[in-house]
């Protein structure tokens, strides 16, 4: 048998189901394999030891996805080592945020702020407050510019009526919500 797991720890596809479906545990001739593999680590983690896999944590912490993942399933709790992987996608950023940290990631802050549903949500659910860096995104799209002046701003979002405007609907509730306040008649026109 020797010799054929030595064939089989060649490779991580291969280590990874042998260890899940034929041995159901631990393979550690297979896990110098395993461990080059951000896919293969994590699912090796969650599946077979149900726990931390140290040698992989290298690999995973190279990929957003599965860095938030293994902080999500066998961390529990925020881990570092994968952050700046994170930090690179809007929305593992975002879910970061909202899921792990609960509060505010000022590392995943640039690229949450490239998109406009991530932006606004940051912004309402996560931060509670305005969210500057954000808010060019936001001003792309008209209901998360509405929705930004309705619930986070409470007042006019200067930034994004011309996407307010395209959305008929839209922009009759910002206007009612937001009405433009009368220039005085000594102003000159």
């Amino acid at each position: 048998m020797q010799g054929f797991e030595t064939e089989i720890a060649r490779d991580a596809e291969q280590s990874y189901i042998y260890a899940k479906d034929t041995i159901r545990g631990r393979f550690r001739l297979g896990e110098a394999a395993i461990a080059k593999s951000a896919y293969y680590s994590f699912y090796y983690a969650k599946d077979v030891l149900r726990g931390k896999f140290l040698q992989g944590e290298a690999a995973i912490a190279k990929n957003a996805q599965y860095s938030l993942a293994y902080a999500r399933y066998i961390i529990k709790a925020p881990w570092w080592e994968g952050e700046a992987a994170i930090a690179t996608d809007a929305a593992y950023s975002f879910g970061y945020a909202r899921d792990i940290l609960k509060g505010r990631f000022r590392l995943g802050e640039a690229a949450i702020a490239t998109h406009a549903e991530y932006s606004y949500s940051y912004a309402k659910d996560i931060l509670e407050t305005p969210f500057p860096l954000g808010e060019k995104a936001i001003a792309t799209d008209a209901g998360y510019s509405y929705r930004y002046a309705q619930n986070v701003l409470k007042a006019a979002f200067t930034l994004g009526e011309a996407a307010i405007s395209k959305h008929s609907q839209y922009y009759y509730h910002y206007k009612k919500l937001f009405p433009k306040k009368p220039r005085p008649a000594f102003f000159k026109y």
